[in-house]
């Protein structure tokens, strides 16, 4: 991917100072984190990284012992945690890898669409302008906060670029970089599996509907029957070979749905696009001077396009209809849009409403993605359609103002962003936070499981569940703890078992627990009643106390 300028990345990167900087805690030396998403994110990485260096099982994962295959019960994002490996061994804490990666994934967006949006306008400020709406959108500052694999976005764009440049001149050593570049979104996350299929799928289209090669010189010698048998031999091996890499993945979330009740709440509407979230300059306006239905930026549904980008696109749809556009390609991103935010509608549509002709549902039952639950996160394709239809739309805008309108388009770039620009969010800056020592203990390290108490599960703090998974990262051992998007069958029997601890000491000892760890300072009361069965349990010993915290081991009675 070619860079013609370098003001390009420097612009990049500076943008992602400003606009991160209500995420990002510097003061913290790159240890900050939030709680509940953001260390599941960190507790999965981590773990992918530690089964590779240990040769471990990776989908037998630590948590919810006993059960079989935990892993599957979350989002494995093996493709990310590959690019965290190299620094885990480098020495980074599975927070430190995670924020470097997540702090590269905004640059590298915009540089992504940026090089999609230079292919099909020569204005280079314009297409500068299209990588911003893909890398900054409230799409991503929506789960920037939390969701690491769901801003990891560069594969979509870089990809449709590699398709085309494979599509005009077809080759083995082509293919196999568009493959490995698929597979590493593919194998990330099953959304981002479903999305970059779904793009590359709509870019074949347009380059079927397209018919000739653009790039591909009309003198060219080579006969039409070979150039076509080549590409469906390369296509056959790049489906070998991602068959090969995916199912030994995807066999473990075959069977596993979503809720109906979920896929409708997590499905976007129109006020998701068009309406400014109330973590917004304009959103905070609307909400005292219109309405109250500025969302909060918790949630999946608070999708907002942005006033600025929405038309600068609607002007580069108007060159695309008026053909004055170089390449009908270009009708590529208009696709995208309308593909994408039809899909984050979910199981209706607003213009129809019946389920059976909702895009989402034909997806969700593909095999293996049965468990989506979160229709709004399909937008960011429609998004990358955006950013492409900006840039058009920016280059229009320049060429008809004439001299004037390279100065117009850089006053309009800090207005765009700013309709994004997160302010009082409600999680604050990220917090350094330490492993309790009471982890580092002998007892912990090399326990057969163990359970740590309060257990949040259910309740209205269910977010501090994700605590046990980040302190487990100091020693790996089996937990009964869990946190994520399901869980195992039966979880919730084993729950109310750990919750009677310690009446329930000799049951959770049958089920393989060696260790409880109660944290006293997290109960109202200071776990006094609890302390005080406890010492009188013939099925547990107090092992060891730091602190607040006390480890209890199960034994016979």
């Amino acid at each position: 991917m070619k860079i013609e300028r370098p003001w390009v990345t420097a612009g990049y990167v500076l943008a992602t100072l400003v606009m991160t900087w209500p995420l990002v805690n510097y003061a913290t030396g790159g240890e900050g984190s939030y709680r509940s998403d953001q260390w599941l994110v960190v507790w999965t990485l981590a773990w992918n990284n530690h089964a590779l260096l240990t040769s471990d099982s990776l989908f037998q994962s630590n948590l919810f012992f006993p059960a079989a295959d935990s892993l599957r019960f979350n989002e494995h994002l093996f493709g990310l945690s590959l690019l965290t490996l190299p620094l885990r061994i480098l020495g980074a804490s599975p927070v430190l890898a995670h924020n470097l990666i997540w702090w590269l994934a905004f640059p590298m967006n915009a540089l992504a669409a940026f090089a999609l949006a230079k292919r099909f306008t020569p204005n280079t400020l314009a297409a500068f302008v299209g990588g911003l709406v893909f890398a900054f959108s409230f799409y991503v500052m929506l789960h920037a906060g939390g969701h690491l694999h769901l801003i990891w976005l560069w594969p979509i764009p870089l990809s449709l670029l590699l398709l085309e440049w494979w599509f005009d001149a077809p080759s083995m050593r082509r293919i196999a970089f568009w493959t490995a570049v698929v597979l590493l979104a593919v194998l990330t996350s099953w959304y981002l599996a479903a999305i970059i299929l779904l793009a590359n799928g709509l870019m074949g289209l347009v380059l079927l509907a397209t018919n000739l090669p653009e790039r591909q010189p009309r003198t060219s010698t080579q006969k039409p029957h070979l150039l076509w048998r080549r590409r469906a031999v390369g296509l056959a091996a790049a489906a070998v070979t991602m068959v090969l890499c995916v199912w030994p993945f995807a066999q473990y979330y075959v069977g596993l749905e979503g809720g109906a009740a979920e896929i409708v709440s997590n499905s976007a509407d129109m006020a998701s696009y068009v309406v400014p979230p109330e973590n917004t300059v304009i959103g905070r306006w609307w909400k005292t001077a219109i309405d109250n239905r500025p969302r909060s930026i918790f949630g999946e549904r608070t999708l907002f396009l942005g006033w600025i980008s929405l038309a600068l696109s609607g002007i580069g749809l108007g060159s695309l209809i008026s053909g004055h556009e170089r390449t009908r390609r270009a009708w590529l991103f208009p696709l995208l849009t309308v593909v994408g935010l039809s899909v984050g509608f979910g199981p209706s549509l607003p213009w129809v409403g019946h389920t059976a002709f909702a895009p989402f549902t034909w997806i969700a039952a593909l095999p293996g993605l049965e468990g989506l639950r979160a229709p709004a996160r399909f937008a960011v394709l429609g998004i990358l359609g955006l950013s492409g239809m900006t840039a058009l739309g920016t280059a229009a805008l320049a060429q008809r103002i004439g001299k004037h309108g390279q100065i117009i388009v850089v006053l309009l770039v800090p207005l765009m962003l700013t309709e994004w620009f997160i302010v009082d969010f409600p999680a604050g800056k990220p917090m350094r936070y330490e492993v309790p020592a009471v982890y580092l203990t002998p007892e912990i390290q090399s326990a057969r499981a163990l359970v740590s108490l309060p257990e949040y599960r259910g309740t209205e703090e269910w977010f501090l569940g994700g605590d046990y998974l980040y302190y487990s990262t100091a020693h790996w051992r089996p937990i009964v703890n869990g946190f994520g998007r399901t869980e195992p069958p039966g979880h919730g029997q084993v729950i109310e078992a750990v919750r009677a601890f310690p009446a329930s000491a000799s049951l959770l000892r049958e089920l393989g627990v060696q260790y409880v760890v109660v944290h006293t300072a997290r109960y109202g009361d200071g776990a006094t009643t609890l302390l005080a069965e406890a010492a009188t349990c013939e099925e547990c010993r107090l092992a060891t106390r730091m602190g607040p915290d006390y480890v209890y081991e199960l034994v016979p009675p």
